[in-house]
Order: C-alpha cells, then structure tokens, then sequence
C-alpha cells in the first residue's frame, strides 16, 4: 500500500492511463481514415491524404513522447525502491547490533518487534505477540508521570502514547527477568506515526539506567501495570 501512494508511482500509472487513451483515440483515428479512403476510392484528394497522415503522425509523436517519460518514471521508481531497500537493510543491520533494546509496541499493546538487545535486556527469547503487561511484569518500581500528571503503570503510559501523542523519555525503573536477575533500566517511549500524524505503535527503547541508588532502595512503591 505505501508503494502505491508513491507519487512516482501515481505518476506512472497516470501517463500509461494517458498513453491507453491515446492509442485507443489512434486506433479510432485510423480506422476512421481507412474508411474513408475505401468509401471516397480514387476521388479522395490529396490534401485530405495529407491531413490524415499528419494527424497520424502526431498521435505517434505524442505515443512515443509519453513512452519515454513512462520509461524515465520507471527507472526512477526502480532507483528509488533500490534506495528503499538499502536504506531498510541498514536500519536492520543497526537494529540487530546496537546496545539498547528497541521495542516495538502496537494499538492493541502487543509487542510488534523486539531487536536482540531487548530480548536479552528482556530476558526473553521470543517476545513477539507478547502483551506489556506480561512483557514488563518484572517492573518493580517505575514512576511515569502521564499528560494529567498523575503517576502511571507502563501500560497505561503506552495508551497515553497511543492516544496522545505523549512522549516518555529517560525514565528509570528497576527490572527482574524471568530467570531473577535484578537490573535497572533508562525507558523511554516515543510514538511512531503515520503521515497522517495517527499513532500506530510506540517504540520502547531500553537501556541500562545510570544512578539508580534512590529507585532500588525504596522497594515499597507500588507500581500499576
């Protein structure tokens, strides 16, 4: 679908819409014309003949113009999806080797992708279609501030993304896999949207949190998830 709503790709499409118009408008043309001379016989004139071959050749003239630029779209098309393609290959080569764990989060708060930093930060080998709650059920302390400045759970902070636009950035949270071992984390969630601007998935970037002393020591913080 986002290849069709390329304009490039509009483009084309509109010029071969145009070029099959013109032909069929030729064809008509030059069946017309045939007709004409077998009906007329010998008593067609000259300057007809000509004016007829004249209109001929333009329409061909336009056909093989039109060509061309269907031609050129299309080698335009083609560079662009080769740079589609790499620029996607290079996002993917960042994804599997970067430190940070990046999470990507749907409407309906499953996990869409999850890069192999976060599924070892994570503690899971494969959590895709996993929802939040049972994703970060080891949160043990976690504090997100939401648009009404009340203090949230993780999954309510998504839905606030989701539903917002609202951005979580740096906030600290102290973890437990599910093999138990303790780490403190750095979340943050950005929404990703479309070009419409609606919000389709939040990204979670996961990273090991830096000064944490005051999280881990006060454990008795409840958090809602």
């Amino acid at each position: 679908m986002k290849f069709m709503a390329n304009p490039v790709v509009m483009q084309a499409a509109g010029l071969l819409f145009l070029i099959c118009g013109i032909v069929i408008i030729g064809a008509f043309a030059v069946k017309t014309a045939r007709r004409d001379l077998v009906s007329d016989g010998k008593s067609i004139s000259a300057p007809r003949a000509e004016t007829t071959n004249f209109a001929l050749a333009t329409c061909q003239s336009v056909i093989t113009g039109l060509k061309q630029n269907v031609e050129q779209l299309q080698t335009s098309v083609a560079a662009e999806k080769n740079r589609a393609a790499l620029a996607e290959a290079s996002a993917n080569l960042l994804l599997e080797n970067i430190d940070t764990g990046v999470v990507v989060i749907g409407q309906n708060l499953l996990v869409k992708a999850a890069n192999p930093a976060a599924r070892r930060l994570l503690g899971y080998q494969a959590p895709l279609n996993m929802h939040t709650k049972e994703v970060f059920r080891g949160l043990r302390t976690v504090e997100l501030p939401s648009t009404n400045g009340a203090l949230t759970g993780i999954s309510q902070a998504i839905r606030d993304v989701i539903a917002n636009g609202a951005e979580y950035r740096g906030v600290p949270a102290a973890y437990s896999t599910p093999a138990g071992d303790s780490r403190n984390f750095s979340l943050t969630l950005l929404p990703s949207a479309t070009q419409a601007s609606e919000v389709r998935s939040v990204i979670c970037l996961i990273a090991f949190g830096i000064g944490m002393s005051a999280l881990s020591g006060d454990q008795d913080r409840s958090t809602v998830r």
